[in-house]
């Protein structure tokens, strides 16, 4: 099974999300659809920017990890982000 780490950008709140899941086209109708009351609904829509996989669920829970730090925030602002135009 692929575990798959994720980021997701919203363009109109300048907010990042980042999450780990094995169905990453679930995950992203759940972020984005209507039946959501999460946090994520309140800044929809979200678009993909960035996408890991791994083997091993340990593995992508450390990297979900990090990127969810200030660190990890600092490096997807700096180095993913750009690379896109919204």
């Amino acid at each position: 099974m692929l575990y798959k780490v994720y980021v997701l950008y919203s363009p109109e709140s300048n907010k990042l999300f980042t999450g780990m899941t094995t169905s990453l086209g679930t995950s992203m109708i759940s972020h984005n659809g209507n039946e959501s009351e999460d946090w994520t609904s309140s800044f929809k829509p979200w678009v993909l920017i960035h996408m890991e996989l791994f083997n091993d669920e340990s593995d992508a829970i450390i990297r979900e990890t990090f990127l969810e730090s200030n660190s990890g925030e600092a490096y997807v602002r700096s180095d993913i982000l750009p690379l896109f135009e919204f």
